[in-house]
């Protein structure tokens, strides 16, 4: 993974760096989306081929990861518009996303934090479709209430409310279908559950 350095503007990068840079928080977005891990590899390909086409008209307005986040979440809405079936699988691939080793170190933990993870991304993966998106922007990926609001060109307090309104959908789902109560204090990110 590229790590930026202080004195170098995201914007300067490379085609490639911008990939190597902006890859699994696009992939984590897509398969919040949609539910499914292979579908998501194939529109983060579709994503970076309309990026890597449109790459020379960028014109440096918001930063790369935010017009790399549109053109992903278009990708996603045009695959969802042609009528193709969402599919809801679990999450069982997600550590191949994230790059970790499941159940390395400490198995029950990291079995643990597998099976919660899994939980979270299925529940994540049925809500309404604008909530989906900002919660996968905010709270996994961690962009700014300001940059979620540019990728998906709403205000800033639309963002704000979408996101309260997928914390409480999902909090609803989660003790509903799958009788959680309080599985421990944990923080979902794009680096996994900690």
């Amino acid at each position: 993974m590229t790590v930026l350095q202080p004195h170098v503007r995201e914007n300067d990068l490379s085609f490639e760096e911008v990939i190597a840079a902006n890859e699994k928080k696009i992939l984590n977005l897509l398969y919040g989306m949609t539910g499914d891990y292979h579908l998501a590899q194939d529109l983060a390909q579709e994503t970076f081929l309309r990026a890597f086409k449109a790459f020379h008209t960028f014109a440096g307005k918001a930063a790369v990861s935010t017009w790399l986040y549109r053109i992903a979440v278009n990708v996603a809405l045009d695959y969802q518009r042609k009528g193709f079936v969402r599919s809801e699988q679990p999450v069982e691939q997600i550590a191949e996303v994230r790059g970790e080793d499941t159940c390395a170190q400490d198995p029950d933990k990291s079995c643990q934090k597998r099976a919660i993870r899994d939980i979270l991304f299925a529940s994540i993966a049925r809500l309404p479709e604008q909530q989906r998106e900002v919660y996968i922007l905010r709270e996994i990926n961690g962009c700014s209430t300001k940059e979620v609001a540019e990728i998906l060109g709403c205000s800033s307090a639309m963002v704000k409310w979408r996101l309260y309104k997928a914390r409480l959908a999902l909090k609803k789902i989660l003790q509903q279908e799958h009788s959680y109560k309080k599985a421990g204090v944990f923080r979902l990110s794009s680096h996994g559950i900690e």
